[in-house]
């Protein structure tokens, strides 16, 4: 399952067609899925990989009550995230491919910040910090985003970058 320590390049075993994907929330440094990211310091650029949802690693393997007991009890892992282990959250198969794929493609991926349309949200960054207001739509990695005047019963929207914003 998982080493007492998490190996930049950890080969994940494929199991019988039983097996699925689980998401573990753990304490340990968790290099996979890893993204490159242009990083300033001072007076310098360096890409450094990052990864690209800290604190999680995804184990494929068999559900059973065994299987869980050997992973939550690994050293390091705070829980493998569902209820119990008969009714854990599975990540489709699909949403992992298309995270390999869209790491192996390399450039410009980034995480962003998971809003949906209605969510209450801060500008943090740029001409725009520090006003509040509603995500109308997200696309493609951007978000419009609305500030209403109450009293007129008007808004007004613009669309941002999703990584400016974060939830209220």
């Amino acid at each position: 399952m998982i080493a007492g320590s998490a190996a930049p390049d950890l080969e994940l075993a494929r199991a019988t067609d039983a097996a699925c994907w689980f998401a573990v929330w753990t304490r340990l440094e968790v290099f996979l899925p890893r993204v490159r990211i242009a990083s300033r310091r001072r007076d310098r650029r360096l890409i450094l990989a990052r990864p690209l949802f800290p604190g999680y690693v995804f184990l494929h393997f068999t559900p059973s009550r065994d299987a869980y007991i050997r992973v939550a009890s690994t050293e390091g892992v705070v829980r493998i995230l569902g209820e119990r282990w008969d009714s854990l959250h599975q990540v489709p198969d699909e949403q992992l491919e298309a995270v390999r794929r869209i790491i192996a493609c390399g450039d410009r991926v980034r995480a962003v910040p998971w809003i949906r349309a209605g969510d209450r949200v801060r500008i943090i960054a740029g001409a725009l910090a520090g006003l509040e207001g509603f995500v109308r739509a997200c696309h493609a990695g951007r978000a419009t985003f609305v500030l209403s005047i109450d009293l007129l019963q008007r808004s007004v929207a613009v669309e941002v970058a999703a990584e400016v914003v974060e939830k209220v």
